[in-house]
């Protein structure tokens, strides 16, 4: 059991990660490298670019494509495309180093998230089918079910403001379930650290409105999010509560794009799940349509202490 300390060191490392390891396919490092160096700037972090070559690899999906001879000649030739890229982010002052290796990419990203520290993962939503494959589907999947640390999903559309690395809005869904403060306190410090505005959000299922007290509902749900908010927080942010009624995927994606968010902060489950169901498909969702980056936080009581 880890004791008070550790446990806001290990939130401080989250929320300001020394070290952020990032997760690439090499046909997404366009739109999420610009990401990745800005996220490093903003926190003063170093960046660990990670290439995993799956088993079978070698054989190429496309008729069209160049094979490769053998694994050693990817590995070579994602060695060079990965220090290309390393040599812009010290251009750009970062600290950057590159890993390329062979195996399971969830069970080499997790691992090599744990061997160099890193406090965030970065990883694209689309992969080398671009637009018409959904990551998350695959790789992306694992790497949110089994990462120890937050997990920052970028995808091609995320637009240029989320591209400065410091958010001044961030929306932060709550679904009120267990665990829920911890990862709304999590967001509330990320907004203290970058001096952004941050908005709480709950979404009541549309059954509420044929309900008699369903101001009442309402009410106690606003107060409910209030109530976790530190009492010192006018003093370096804006925090705004708010409560829609509607579908949560609609509700979410529509605030976000009214308070212009540069990030999306999501509280998940064990199994990635928003609510305790299974088979909730919600942060999926979330994160396969955003215009800005989704960091997704597992729930400490998730987290090993």
């Amino acid at each position: 059991m880890k004791t008070l300390d550790e446990i806001v060191s290990i939130n401080r490392n989250f929320v300001v990660p020394e070290k952020i390891l990032v997760a690439t396919d090499l046909a997404d490092t366009e739109y999420l490298i610009p990401h990745a160096v800005a996220q490093a700037r903003a926190c003063g972090s170093a960046l660990t670019l990670v290439h995993v070559i799956p088993p079978g690899q070698a054989i190429p999906l496309d008729a069209s494509a160049i094979p490769y001879l053998d694994v050693t000649e990817m590995k070579q030739e994602a060695e060079q495309t990965l220090e290309r890229v390393a040599a812009q982010a010290h251009a750009s002052g970062i600290p950057c180093d590159v890993i390329v290796t062979e195996g399971n990419p969830r069970e080499q990203i997790t691992a090599l998230a744990r061997e160099v520290k890193a406090g965030r993962v970065i990883a694209g939503t689309h992969g080398r089918r671009h637009l018409t494959k959904f990551l998350l589907g695959s790789v992306a999947h694992e790497i949110l079910r089994s990462a120890e640390v937050p997990v920052c999903t970028i995808g091609p559309h995320a637009h240029e403001a989320s591209s400065f690395g410091a958010p001044r809005r961030i929306l932060h869904p709550v679904s009120l379930c267990a665990g829920y403060e911890d990862s709304a306190r999590m967001a509330i410090e990320m907004a203290q650290f970058y001096r952004a505005d941050i908005t709480l959000l709950h979404v009541l299922g549309r059954n509420v409105k044929s309900q008699p007290d369903s101001d009442r509902v309402v009410e106690w749900t606003r107060s409910e999010m209030q109530r976790i908010i530190p009492e010192e927080a006018p003093l370096w942010t804006q925090i705004a509560v708010q409560v829609e009624i509607g579908d949560v995927v609609e509700e979410v994606l529509n605030v976000a794009a009214e308070i212009n968010a540069d990030l999306i902060v999501l509280g998940v489950n064990s199994d990635v799940s928003f609510w305790p169901i299974h088979g909730d498909d919600t942060v999926y969702s979330i994160i396969a349509q955003a215009k800005s980056p989704v960091l997704s936080i597992r729930h400490r009581a998730e987290i090993r202490m």
